[in-house]
């Protein structure tokens, strides 16, 4: 029965019915009514964004441009391999003609971490090394004729002929090779160019020997040429502008990879081959190779307001480094460090989070007011942001209550905090954490946040702070978490209070689910893109954006019918979002009072679908928003029309 419902959803997306006499009586049961000339707030131009953290590869494998998985040979080889076959966990061998060989794992002087591989021809003609096929072996993107530039940390006892090659995946055709020459028993870098003769979504790119030898291999870099990069930066250019595409306006870097000893902002700075890796909370070996300076100059290029979370364990010294880093004049001790990483001028840094999902209690405290001092004695306007956790119950009391996620039954870190900044003339805002697993009737999973900005407020004695939401968090990608993260977002419009929203997981590896987080905005394979149900979601809010909140009330429909109006400056164009989070179609009369559209035709937004749809790399277009002309007939400021089962649609009168 269910399935046979979610069909006839989808069908009815595909062309909006327009109501006529037919059904003027099943309208006239549910009501929206504008108020457009009643201005109730303003509107955020930050409720849309997205949040990434190197969870499901989002960052290493993901949006960073390094296409080597397994760049510095950290990972184990295989329990069972014979010490002569050991090699580490992301390389397999490359064996040509009658060549034969060893390959070990050793840890005297690695060039990174723990360990290196060494590479040893023996005997025979042909070729012998190791090849590399990025994340998870879904093999490597290569464009015919255009570049891919590199580099591999190597050394050998003797003079030793090395070529780097990029390869069809079963190494039988090589589309490009560059010669290297490791002289030296000393870690030298060797650079290459490489130019594929041929396309091909899946190769994989190899170093080998061609004669007897050895070499030990300590890191290996491959990117596209500045042809695939966002602006030159190591940034994939088709991820960076699918999340420019998708309208997100501010970025937030940060989740539970902050919470490791090793995540620590000077590991991120200075040559990326020469930062260590680090163990990471859903990758073991995990680089910092693409860290919070990279993120800040992806944000300011992309034009993304940005917030960077660090780990608790940064001391009051380094956060005080930190910002002298990121604003600091060039001529500062940590301005100078940033111009030697190619950056002279300071950047716009305007927030930043301390921790992730803490257990906000006095030792939690104690730590902020260290770190905010520090922070503020180099820049007052910084606004640090308290890294909490999800409150989904209401809080009648601020200091005993049903608790939070993170065991927390009482306010009082929180109000000692509030004083804290109070006296210091200060700001802070709260990182509270919301589910939107799916949609439901009403917005009372929704009560806890709003309860949790009302007890702040009672605790705070005038102190400046702000409640925001960084992570909207599901464990699907689907048509209802898309419905579920706008009626959060309508929540939060009609509130007032939320200055900044972002969803959780903005990027996603396409079939990388090894934690449950399978929520990504924008899913990613070696040569594509495309955005889910929620990512397009962002999209249509932001691409119809309106700075005034206007009234907006909802009548007769059972609870699943959700909206919120916003309006221009001017007054001359009203916006109206409508969720429908039912299974059924919802015929409603719109109201519209203080304002008489211009024009005959309103724009029409509509995203519907099956409750438990996807998009994939096969069908990407499969859940997408319709476009169209609306004549919307309004007559005495009224007009009907039908809203899809589980659909958001957005409607722009001017």
């Amino acid at each position: 029965m269910k399935s046979r419902q979610t069909e006839v959803a989808f069908l009815l997306c595909l062309v909006p019915l327009l109501m006529g006499t037919a059904l003027s009586a099943r309208a006239a049961e549910v009501t929206i009514q504008v108020q457009a000339d009643h201005v109730v707030g303003a509107v955020s131009r930050l409720l849309t964004g997205a949040c990434i953290e190197d969870v499901n590869h989002e960052i290493y494998g993901g949006i960073y441009s390094q296409m080597i998985f397994g760049e510095s040979f950290q990972e184990p080889a295989p329990p069972a391999s014979a010490p002569a076959s050991q090699l580490s966990g992301m390389w397999r061998a490359v064996q040509r003609g009658t060549a034969a060989g060893r390959f070990a794992i050793v840890a005297e002087r690695p060039f990174a971490g723990g360990q290196s591989q060494r590479v040893t021809f023996d005997s025979g003609d042909g070729g012998w090394g190791v090849e590399n096929q990025g994340l998870n072996r879904w093999g490597l993107n290569f464009v015919a004729g255009k570049t891919y530039e590199g580099y591999v940390w190597a050394r050998a006892e003797k003079k030793t002929a090395l070529t780097a090659a990029l390869e069809s995946r079963d190494g039988a055709k090589v589309y490009a090779r560059s010669p290297l020459a490791v002289v030296s028993n000393e870690w030298q870098r060797l650079d290459f160019v490489l130019t594929p003769l041929a396309s091909d979504p899946a190769g994989r790119f190899a170093l080998t020997l061609s004669q007897p030898g050895s070499v030990t291999l300590g890191h290996v870099f491959l990117q596209p040429g500045q042809w695939g990069r966002y602006k030159a930066l190591p940034v994939r250019r088709d991820v960076a502008e699918g999340m420019v595409g998708q309208g997100i306006t501010v970025l937030r870097y940060g989740g539970s990879m902050v919470n490791q000893a090793g995540y620590k902002w000077k590991n991120m700075i200075g040559p990326r081959d020469r930062r260590p890796p680090y163990a990471g909370t859903w990758y073991r070996y995990s680089t910092d190779g693409w860290g919070i300076p990279d993120f800040m100059d992806f944000c300011e290029a992309a034009d993304f307001a940005y917030i960077p979370a660090f780990n608790m364990g940064e001391t009051p010294q380094d956060m005080a480094d930190f910002i002298e880093y990121a604003k600091g004049p060039a001529e500062s001790a940590w301005g100078r460090r940033r111009a030697d990483d190619g950056r002279p001028w300071p950047y716009r840094l305007r927030y930043l989070e301390l921790g992730n999902e803490e257990r906000v209690d006095e030792k939690y405290a104690e730590k902020f007011e260290a770190l905010a001092k520090a922070i503020w004695a180099k820049d007052k306007s910084i606004i640090p942001v308290v890294g909490d956790f999800l409150y989904d119950k209401q809080i009648q009391d601020p200091f005993h209550f049903a608790g939070a996620a993170s065991g927390i039954t009482t306010l009082a870190a929180h109000q000692r905090i509030l004083q804290f900044v109070k006296a210091n003339d200060g700001e802070v805002w709260f990182d509270v954490h919301v589910g939107t697993e799916q949609p439901v009737p009403t917005n009372t999973s929704l009560g806890g946040m709003f309860s949790f900005a009302d007890a702040l407020d009672k605790i705070a004695d005038g102190a400046r702070h702000k409640v925001v939401v960084f992570e909207l968090n599901a464990g699907n990608h689907a048509q209802k978490r898309a419905l579920a993260n706008a009626q959060a977002i309508l929540a939060v419009e009609r509130d007032g209070r939320i200055p900044i929203v972002t969803s959780a997981n903005g990027l996603q590896p396409d079939g990388q689910n090894d934690n449950d987080w399978n929520q990504g905005l924008l899913f990613l394979n070696p040569s594509q893109v495309w955005l889910q149900p929620p990512g397009y979601v962002t999209q249509m809010l932001s691409h119809e954006y309106l700075p005034q909140l206007v009234g907006c009330d909802v009548a007769g429909a059972e609870g699943g019918l959700d909206a919120a109006a916003t309006r221009s400056k001017d007054g001359k164009t009203v916006v109206l979002q409508v969720v429908n989070a039912m299974n059924k179609e919802v015929v409603a009369r719109i109201r519209l009072a203080g304002f008489v559209p211009r024009k005959t035709a309103a724009q029409a937004t509509e995203l519907c679908g099956a409750f438990e749809a996807v998009n994939t790399a096969a069908e990407p277009d499969k859940i997408v928003p319709k476009r169209s002309q609306w004549q919307h007939g309004i007559k005495d400021g009224q007009t009907t029309r039908a809203f899809p089962a589980y659909s958001f649609t957005v409607l722009r009168f001017e």
